[in-house]
């Protein structure tokens, strides 16, 4: 298992986001790969509510391998001032490694949020939807802080554990988002904080379940 680093440079002539850790070994298409995935999708981060907020996040890459990501909105400005900066890292492993890397994550989680998250009925009284075929499923949870959403972390990390303990065949994987602020172009799975998923349903035909 190797890990990239995605993040925002201040200084020199590459400002902006860029790589911070050895690409080396890594062919181009990959590196554009999580480039163009390793940040979870949508507008808005800089609001004060989302500073400290985590997003774990997982895709496949062209090689074969996938990316685990594990993403959080830092406290740091831009030259201009705007708030919101991210830093990624991500792991990226061989599909062998993908259920060991979730159930080490899920570990690391607090023994009464386990309980909780492996008891999902008594969780809001709701299950998390399933993954069927090629849908993607969008659900949403009030968002108040960065440590108040680490039971939805727990809970999509211990159905992506499940789903794959029962079903893992060659190099099936499970691909989910936990935190984003936008649908399109997202995981199979992914949650939105409730007041950005009413947003985006706004006389839309976007389907979420609220949990």
């Amino acid at each position: 298992m190797r890990q990239l680093v995605l993040e925002y440079v201040f200084e020199g002539h590459k400002r902006g986001y860029n790589f911070t850790s050895p690409t080396n070994g890594f062919n181009d298409d990959t590196l554009k790969t999580v480039w163009r995935n390793a940040m979870p999708r949508g507008q808005g981060w800089g609001a004060p509510i989302y500073e400290g907020a985590r997003s774990l996040k997982s895709f496949p890459l062209p090689d074969g391998r996938l990316a685990l990501v594990d993403m959080v909105v830092t406290g740091l400005k831009d030259e201009s001032g705007r708030a919101g900066i991210r830093r990624a890292g991500i792991d990226i492993m061989q599909p062998g490694e993908y259920l060991d890397a979730l159930r080490v994550r899920f570990s690391r989680y607090p023994q009464a949020m386990q309980d909780e998250a492996t008891h999902k009925p008594r969780f809001g009284r709701r299950r998390l939807p399933k993954v069927q075929g090629d849908s993607q499923v969008v659900v949403a949870h009030p968002y108040t802080t960065a440590e108040r959403w680490q039971i939805i972390e727990a809970l999509v990390l211990y159905e992506a554990i499940e789903l794959l303990d029962r079903r893992w065949l060659g190099g099936k994987y499970f691909a989910f988002t936990t935190l984003a602020l936008e649908y399109r172009d997202e995981s199979q799975f992914v949650v939105l904080p409730e007041a950005r998923a009413s947003e985006l349903q706004s006389g839309g035909k976007l389907q979420v379940t609220r949990v």
